[in-house]
């Protein structure tokens, strides 16, 4: 007897301790999980029901083993204290909490339209990425001419290369804001901020940098010098740091300013490369009429070979008549 109870009752203590189940399994085993312990709970009921019966036949002449009433004692307990236990874990306040931040995949475009003239670029931003003695890499070109694009497209490449772990996007802007800044990093980096003033924000942001992880910190349109220990980024003056940093400007004079160990242009497009490109965008074939093959090539020149530019006024002249 004390045998039955011993197998029901580890085998109701298995379901009912057994509730931290991950959340991609739960849908699929709580079905079985109900329909398993209210099997178990029931043939406990039924096995509790036909020993009472017995004892309560028990002939006066003899005494009932104290094993047993001690079986039964026991067994009405583990059914009422499962199910009240039960129920009362069942009570939460949540059932969940915010989910990480997407990965980079999720914020860097998978596409690019590559020509001779920026292919380059891409090419040597990977390449001092997976130089172990450089830290600090700076792009530069022209307002248009697709740096933001680039080192999004080339961040979700490296970290496909499997040379990081994690790829972190901020933007700098012409008037930075260090909190907004530390703001957009400390959340792609699933960090959160208990405090408000800017120097705590960035001993935790160094502290979650310093980790383990592959870390490769964008900083996107940077206009002046700007001090990397004050966001919370351990790479200054050069030295070395533990994770890598790659920035964007519109002036090679900032990479300069900023000790980049990598300062990489990425150029305009050439006017064929124009050419091609805005007839992508504005639809226009070689087999339209001369006179508009005219002016669209016109207006393509107009934009100076910068991609941004082209694809904006490309596209804003699909299917519109010449005039226009």
């Amino acid at each position: 007897m004390a045998e039955i109870f011993i197998s029901i009752a580890a085998k109701i203590s298995e379901y009912a301790v057994d509730l931290a189940i991950r959340q991609g399994q739960y849908l699929f085993r709580a079905g079985r999980f109900i329909k398993n312990l209210e099997k178990e709970k029931q043939k406990l009921i039924s096995t509790l029901g036909s020993v009472q019966k017995r004892v309560e036949a028990t002939d006066k002449t003899e005494q009932v083993k104290d094993s047993v009433l001690k079986w039964i004692n026991e067994a009405e307990k583990l059914v009422e204290e499962s199910l009240i236990n039960l129920n009362k874990n069942g009570q939460f306040d949540t059932i969940s909490f915010p989910a990480p931040i997407p990965g980079s995949e999720y914020l860097y475009p998978g596409n690019i339209v590559y020509f001779k003239s920026t292919k380059k670029a891409p090419d040597q931003i990977l390449e001092a990425l997976q130089d172990d003695s450089i830290n600090l890499i700076g792009l530069y070109g022209m307002g248009g001419s697709g740096k933001t694009i680039l080192v999004k497209v080339v961040g979700n490449k490296a970290k496909t290369m499997n040379l990081f772990d994690r790829v972190v996007l901020a933007t700098v802007s012409q008037t930075p804001d260090i909190k907004v800044i530390q703001k957009e990093i400390a959340e792609l980096m699933g960090l959160k901020f208990s405090e408000e003033n800017k120097a705590s924000r960035a001993i935790r942001i160094s502290l979650g940098l310093q980790s383990k992880q592959r870390i490769l910190v964008i900083l996107d349109d940077v206009w002046a010098k700007l001090k990397l220990e004050d966001i919370g980024i351990p790479c200054e003056e050069g030295n070395q740091c533990s994770c890598k940093v790659l920035l964007t400007t519109r002036l090679r004079g900032v990479c300069t300013l900023m000790n980049c160990q990598r300062e990489i242009p990425l150029h305009l497009l050439s006017e064929e490369e124009a050419w091609i490109f805005f007839k992508e965008y504005s639809g226009i074939g070689d087999n339209s009429p001369s006179e508009v093959l005219k002016v669209a090539s016109n207006v393509a020149m107009e934009c100076k070979g910068l991609p941004i530019a082209i694809e904006a006024v490309g596209s804003s002249m699909k299917k519109k008549p010449i005039e226009v």
